[in-house]
């Protein structure tokens, strides 16, 4: 079987400090059938500059668009409508991939093809391993599966479709469970696929409350539970001032 095109999208936005780790942890897998993608939101700094330089000389075939966007998400869409592989990971740029997985991802997918895989991801919290997590879509009413850790068929997002971008922080989640309402795969690796940095905005107050509001949405919890985990976000809020 030919082996799949991998498709991997990093969205940038001033990521100046951290992408060229980011571009490493995809060069230096042993898997050659790559494209890579990045995304950049008109970053001021020289976040574009890096990229190029990071791939220049590379045999993985890449593209850079640097344009004004309306968020994280809607870069994300620019990303996946390009992308011409069987499979897209998307990879934050301040996050990067564990050596030599893609193999792992590729041999998965020629068993089962179509679907949405899932691995094991290695988080850190300032500069040190915190956890090692594994989250399984059996729990979305309580978490989201491990976004950095997943690969998702093309197909599915060409069925289904992309990322709603009226949400700021939680269309991963809607987009998860919106394919999990039309009993699309989930399938498993037992193994680590990405290190995740500890910090960002979907740890927020805020974030949390839209995460809420979509799980609402999709009757995974109740409004009483909506309204009470509302109220301890808020009342959180007021004492930790």
């Amino acid at each position: 079987m030919t082996q799949p095109l991998i498709s991997i999208i990093t969205v940038t936005y001033n990521s100046a400090a951290t992408v060229r780790r980011t571009i490493e942890s995809v060069k230096q897998q042993n898997y050659l059938n790559i494209e890579y993608i990045i995304v950049d939101g008109a970053s001021t700094d020289n976040t574009v500059e890096i990229c190029k330089s990071a791939l220049s000389g590379s045999n993985i075939k890449s593209t850079i668009i640097s344009e004004p966007d309306s968020g994280i998400y809607d870069a994300m869409n620019k990303g996946i409508k390009i992308a011409k592989g069987d499979l897209i990971g998307i990879i934050n740029s301040d996050d990067w991939y564990e050596s030599n997985m893609f193999m792992d991802i590729c041999d998965a997918w020629k068993v089962s093809g179509s679907g949405i895989y899932v691995g094991i991801m290695r988080s850190w919290l300032n500069n040190k391993e915190y956890l090692l997590e594994r989250r399984s879509h059996l729990f979305l009413s309580t978490y989201m599966i491990l976004h950095p850790a997943t690969f998702i068929t093309k197909d599915l997002y060409l069925k289904y479709g992309l990322y709603n971008t009226q949400y700021k922080y939680s269309a991963d989640l809607d987009l998860i469970l919106k394919y999990d309402a039309q009993k699309v795969n989930f399938y498993y690796i037992d193994k680590i696929i990405s290190n995740f940095t500890i910090g960002g905005a979907s740890s927020t107050s805020v974030a949390v409350l839209e995460s809420l509001k979509v799980r609402l949405a999709y009757n995974l919890i109740t409004k009483r539970q909506f309204f009470l985990k509302r109220l301890k976000l808020t009342l959180k809020k007021i004492i930790g001032r």
